[in-house]
């Protein structure tokens, strides 16, 4: 309340080199400039970026609200612009030619993506979607290209973040020999970790997933999800409180799987 929000006209395009933010392409804002500085100062992303740059990103950004299950982009689609999670889940994912769908990573807020379209514009090879309703902070590649002209250290914040993004599907790919048991339970754990609120029955994942997202993150089906979460519900192991999933004893649940 009591804060002022702006709503900035779009200009046809980039002009020259300058990253003063009257040259780049602003767009509609729901969040005050101030807000949406600070959100792109806590990203990784544009660490010890100078202001100039902090100035000229917030400037070209917009805000907006995107309903649940509703994509950024799909799968070979081509994206235009780079990603943050303000608020909700944003679920990057693939699908196999007979329509599975198979979930990469769930990006939770204050996350980034769509990296990938500040190297070229071929068609994407994984679709983005929102899990949740949610807030996306949305740059346009040419402004992000034009500040990492004038900052570099741009290109050294993204490789680093590309190396986690590998050692992630690193991961993914040792766990598809996994039995699908353990594999949703590590799921279930992570999302746990990211969402879990301590209550007096266990800890409950405070976010609704359906059997469906479990089958696609843990790359199974969702027949075969509802049976093990019918054999766990009936060892006592998780149940349902209020339409939400309840680990009644994370540490024992962790044993179970040997993922202590």
């Amino acid at each position: 309340m009591g804060k002022a929000y702006a709503l900035v006209k779009r200009s046809d395009s980039y002009r020259g080199d300058t990253l003063n933010p009257a040259f780049t392409r602003p767009v509609s804002a729901l969040m005050d400039t101030s807000s949406i500085r600070d959100f792109i100062v806590a990203s990784a992303w544009f660490h010890d970026a100078p202001d100039d740059v902090l100035d000229a990103l917030a400037s070209a950004s917009t805000l907006k609200h995107y309903h649940a299950n509703t994509h950024l982009w799909r799968m070979g689609d081509t994206n235009t612009e780079i990603f943050g999670v303000v608020t909700g889940r944003v679920q990057i994912y693939v699908s196999a030619a007979m329509g599975q769908e198979f979930a990469v990573t769930d990006l939770p807020r204050g996350s980034w993506g769509g990296e990938s379209c500040l190297k070229d514009t071929d068609a994407r090879t994984v679709g983005a979607r929102t899990l949740v309703s949610s807030e996306i902070l949305l740059i346009p590649k040419e402004a992000v290209l034009l500040v990492a002209g004038h900052w570099p250290l741009l290109y050294r914040n993204l490789w680093l973040h590309q190396v986690v993004v590998c050692r992630g599907l690193f991961k993914i790919v040792g766990g598809i020999f996994q039995p699908l048991e353990v594999r949703v339970a590590k799921r279930l754990i992570e999302l746990a970790k990211e969402h879990g609120r301590p209550i007096e029955r266990g800890v409950l994942i405070a976010i609704k997933v359906t059997q469906s997202d479990v089958a696609r993150l843990a790359k199974g089906s969702r027949q075969r999800v509802n049976r093990i979460f019918r054999d766990w519900s009936e060892r006592g192991l998780i149940e349902t409180h209020n339409k939400l999933l309840l680990i009644r004893d994370m540490a024992a649940f962790e044993q179970e799987f040997g993922l202590l």
